[in-house]
This record gives structure tokens, C-alpha cells and sequence, in this order.
């Protein structure tokens, strides 16, 4: 599907709700422009009774964030473009059914192909889809979620799957040629295309850890959903700073 807009296009700050939860309807009232976690903080000045002198801490240059920003979407879309044409495989690749597949899921058209096996859930079944809803779901891969979530919102419905790999959407293309309501377009979910309040709903399926700037994806979301649109993800979370080392490679961030 060609988008008139991209890369930075559309980027009005509405108000939107911020959901109870990842499943849950949205409760009001959080503005986008609301703060979010800093990446990093401005450059700080010890007072003279503690260093004698006025002391400037160097902070990261903006730019230097940037470009390993760049380089993190780089790495991850050139392994997923492997993962595509089955040259690379994903190192958490687990069985369809311990993520929450069925088997009636897995028996529809366009199913077996797609599910690529780099996924952690089903946000499909978290959002609740209800016929004649529109969906958008970030980081489509090959198209398994968009093909489960046609399913639930019917012909009168629209499902919207994006991905910055060209890989994938072709793979996914695809895979979901039988279904008229199921468009895909190219772009990064830190910029995504796609107008403002045009969703009822957003679904993600171990994606957004993949990003290095979550607070951007967290914007982009609020901003195309529509008011009381909610917002259902699947991924994985770490509840300590520490990490192994043989998890810090570029490789082990990828999958």
C-alpha cells in the first residue's frame, strides 16, 4: 500500500488515553507531550564546596545517539531479512502452540507460512478485535498477526501491518493475498505511517523491544490511535539491569 506522508509527516500531539494495562480499554487523560524517560540527563556543575571548582560533566552528544540508533535499526533489519528468506533464524524461535497459537489459527490460509516462529505471544486474542475495526500492528513480520486479527474485524474491518524490512513485506504480501482487508506499509515504528486517530487499535509482537528509542514508539502509538482505542503487545521485559555478556553481542539484541 503507497502512504502519502512518511518519516516525520502527521506528527500533531493529540490527547490521548493512556490504557490500564496492555488488554485493557484506555482510562483519559495523558497528553503525548507528557514527559517519558530520558535517554540521557543535560550536563551537570558540582557546587565549589564540594570540588573547590566549578566541574562540568561531559554528557553523550545527541548526534552519537543517533548514529548507534541507527546502526542498532540497521543490524536488526538486515538479521530479520535473513529470518525472511530463511538464511538466519531467530534465537527464541519456540513452538506455535507455547505461545498461544491454536490449532484452528494455525490451519488458516496463509498461517504456516507466515509464522516465522519469532514471536513470544498473541496480542490478537489480548486486543479483543471486534468486527469493523481497524487495526495496525507494528513489527508485522511475515503477517501471522494480521492474518489472525482479519479473522476478528471481518471484511468490513481494515487490518494495517508495518515493518521496515522489505523482506518481510514481501513476504507477508504474500502470504495474506487472499485477504482484501489486510494492506502492509514500509516504515520504522519509531515514524510510522499512518495519519492520526486512524486505528482502533494497536497490536506488537516482540517488536518493540527491538527499538532503540522506545519513548517515540510509545508516542507514535497514542498518536494514530483514535480516542478510547487501546493497545495490546506481547514482548519481553527485563526486571534487572544486570545481562550476561554472551547477551550484549549485536546478534543477541537482534533476535
Amino acid at each position: 500500500e503507497n502512504w502519502e506522508g512518511g518519516k516525520g509527516a502527521n506528527k500533531t500531539q493529540n490527547t490521548k488515553p493512556m490504557p490500564a494495562s496492555a488488554s485493557e480499554p484506555a482510562q483519559p487523560h495523558l497528553p503525548l507531550s507528557a514527559p517519558v524517560a530520558h535517554h540521557r540527563k543535560p550536563a551537570a556543575s558540582l557546587p565549589p564546596s564540594l570540588s573547590g571548582a566549578p566541574t562540568t560533566i561531559a554528557m553523550p552528544d545527541a548526534d552519537d545517539d543517533a548514529d548507534a540508533a541507527s546502526r542498532q535499526r540497521q543490524h536488526v533489519s538486515s538479521s530479520y531479512s535473513a529470518v525472511a528468506s530463511k538464511e538466519g533464524s531467530c534465537c527464541v524461535s519456540v513452538s506455535p502452540s507455547l505461545v498461544g497459537y491454536s490449532a484452528s489459527d494455525l490451519s488458516l490460509s496463509g498461517v504456516a507460512s507466515a509464522n516465522l516462529g519469532v514471536g513470544c505471544g498473541t496480542p490478537v486474542r489480548l486486543a479483543s478485535l471486534k468486527s469493523e475495526e481497524s487495526v495496525l500492528d507494528l513489527g508485522c513480520g511475515a503477517g501471522v498477526d494480521c492474518i489472525l486479527a482479519a479473522q476478528e474485524v471481518g471484511d468490513a474491518g481494515a487490518v494495517v501491518g508495518v515493518d521496515m524490512t522489505q523482506d518481510m513485506l514481501a513476504k507477508a504480501r504474500e502470504n495474506s493475498k487472499h485477504l482484501p482487508n489486510v494492506k502492509y506499509r514500509l516504515g520504522e515504528i519509531e515514524h510510522l505511517p499512518a495519519t492520526d486517530g486512524e486505528f482502533d487499535a494497536v497490536i506488537s509482537n516482540c517488536v518493540i523491544n527491538l527499538s532503540p528509542e522506545k519513548d517515540k514508539v510509545c508516542r507514535e502509538m497514542f498518536r494514530v490511535l483514535k480516542p478510547g482505542g487501546r493497545i495490546a503487545i506481547s514482548d519481553v521485559v527485563s526486571k534487572t539491569d544486570f545481562m550476561p555478556e554472551h547477551l550484549r553481542t549485536a546478534e543477541a539484541l537482534a533476535c
